[in-house]
């Protein structure tokens, strides 16, 4: 199933009916998808727009850079939703015997790695979009405010919630070297991005008492 291709609704509906996927990876990815499209709208909101002119070559910049982004991002939700398919696979292996228990073993920690590394790639791809987020701020069109700071909240929340995904995963990983590594990645990245939206969180709060 190609999950981005359901409507809205039916893609609420099966996450709502319970079936193991899409579940909060993919939700997550989605919703780091949505951030993106509001900072792609503030950027388009601006192109054209005479009065912004000066911004319009950043915007062009900004619009090609978070396309990518927000492409990435949905691939992302269906890579997720394939990842946990992946781990339900293996778990479901013969293990009759030593041999079978074995391979069952490996097929677990090689599905659960990539599960642990799709979250991953969300986190990456949002420490770039925040970057982006703040562009739009800064230089794009100002009656857009309340959509960049919903983008930013999107980000923050999509951030958190990526982490933990990552986190669930490595916690069933046996090759520790690749869990640490990647632990270490997970935790910087989640508190750099988080602590720039509260940075740029700020900044929103004063622009709307002007």
């Amino acid at each position: 199933m190609q999950l981005t291709r359901l409507s809205v609704k039916d893609y609420v509906q099966r996450v709502a009916d319970g079936y193991p996927t899409p579940g909060g990876g993919s939700v997550c990815a989605l919703a780091g998808s949505l951030g993106a499209a509001l900072c792609l709208m503030v950027a388009n909101l601006t192109l054209g727009r005479e009065k912004y002119r000066s911004e319009w070559p950043e915007m062009h910049k900004l619009s090609h850079s978070v396309s990518n982004l927000l492409s990435g991002l949905l691939e992302l939700a269906e890579r997720d939703a394939e990842a946990y398919d992946g781990v339900l696979s293996a778990y479901k292996l013969d293990q009759k015997n030593e041999s079978q228990k074995e391979e069952r073993r490996d097929a677990i920690d090689s599905a659960m790695k990539q599960a642990a590394l799709v979250p991953m790639e969300v986190l990456r791809a949002l420490a770039k979009l925040t970057d982006f987020v703040e562009e739009a701020i800064e230089k794009g069109n100002p009656n857009c405010l309340c959509d960049i700071a919903v983008a930013a909240q999107l980000i923050r929340a999509t951030a958190i919630g990526a982490s933990y995904n990552v986190r669930v995963n490595l916690s069933n990983i046996a090759d520790k070297n690749f869990s640490s590594c990647l632990q270490n990645e997970m935790t910087g990245l989640k508190n750099n991005i988080v602590q720039a939206i509260d940075r740029l969180e700020a900044r929103i709060e004063v622009a709307f008492k002007m």
